[in-house]
C-alpha cells in the first residue's frame, strides 16, 4: 500500500542544522519553488535548482537526494501555512466582523502569492507517483476540515459535513486566484476581495440561523 504520510529525507552534514546550513536549505527550497513555476516538474531539473539557487550541485546532494525530496519539503512548508492562516480565522471567533474577514482575506491571498502555484507542480509529479498522490489527498483534506472547523468557531456551533465545507471556501479563494492571475491588471485581487468577503460573511450568518 502507498505511504500515505510521506515525509522529505533531509541530508544533515552535521548531527543539527546550523543557521548556516539552514539558510542553504532555504535558498534551494525558493529556487526549487521558483523553477517549478517556470517550467513545472519535469523541466525542474536539478541543474536548474542549483543554479537558481546559486549553489552547486553537489551542494543540492548535501542536503536533498532527490528533487522529490525538495518537492516534499515545499509541502510541508505548504501545509504548516496554510494551517496557520486557518488558525488565524478560526481565532476570530463568533464575534467576527466584516473587517476581520477583510483581514484575513488579505493573509489567505498573500498565502496563494506564495504557495498558490505549487499545486500544478505536485500535480505533475503525482500524475505518474501513486505515493505522493495519496499523500496530497489526505493532507489536504485534512486541511479543508480544519478549515471547515474554523467556520464553524465563527458560527458559534456546527453545520454540516466540516471537510466539504472547507474544500469549497478553499476552493473559492484558490479559484478566484487563480481567474485573477488570468485576468490581471482588468481583474486583480483587490478588485476580487471584497465580493468575495461579502459572499463568506453571507455564508456564515446563514449557518446561524
Amino acid at each position: 500500500m502507498p505511504n500515505p504520510d510521506l515525509e522529505p529525507t533531509i541530508r544533515h552534514p552535521a548531527p543539527e542544522i546550523g543557521p548556516r546550513a539552514q539558510r542553504s536549505i532555504d535558498r534551494i527550497l525558493e529556487a526549487t519553488r521558483e523553477v517549478f513555476l517556470a517550467r513545472g516538474y519535469g523541466g525542474a531539473s536539478i541543474d536548474r535548482i542549483a543554479d537558481a539557487a546559486g549553489v552547486s550541485r553537489a551542494s543540492f546532494y548535501t542536503y536533498f537526494p532527490t528533487k522529490r525530496d525538495a518537492l516534499l519539503a515545499l509541502g510541508v512548508g505548504k501545509t504548516r501555512r496554510a494551517r496557520a492562516v486557518i488558525r488565524q480565522l478560526r481565532q476570530l471567533g463568533p464575534s467576527w466582523t466584516v473587517d476581520d474577514l477583510r483581514a484575513w482575506t488579505a493573509t489567505m491571498f498573500e498565502f496563494l502569492d506564495e504557495y498558490g502555484t505549487f499545486g500544478t507542480a505536485w500535480g505533475q509529479a503525482a500524475h505518474e507517483d501513486d505515493e505522493l498522490r495519496e499523500a496530497g489527498l489526505k493532507t489536504h483534506l485534512e486541511t479543508c476540515r480544519k478549515l471547515g472547523e474554523a467556520m464553524d468557531e465563527l458560527r458559534g456551533g456546527p453545520t454540516g459535513d466540516t471537510t466539504l465545507q472547507g474544500l469549497i471556501v478553499w476552493n473559492m479563494y484558490d479559484g478566484v486566484w487563480n481567474q485573477c492571475r488570468l485576468y490581471q491588471p482588468e481583474v486583480t485581487t483587490s478588485d476580487a476581495a471584497p465580493e468575495i468577503v461579502n459572499f463568506l460573511a453571507a455564508v456564515l450568518k446563514a449557518g446561524l440561523t
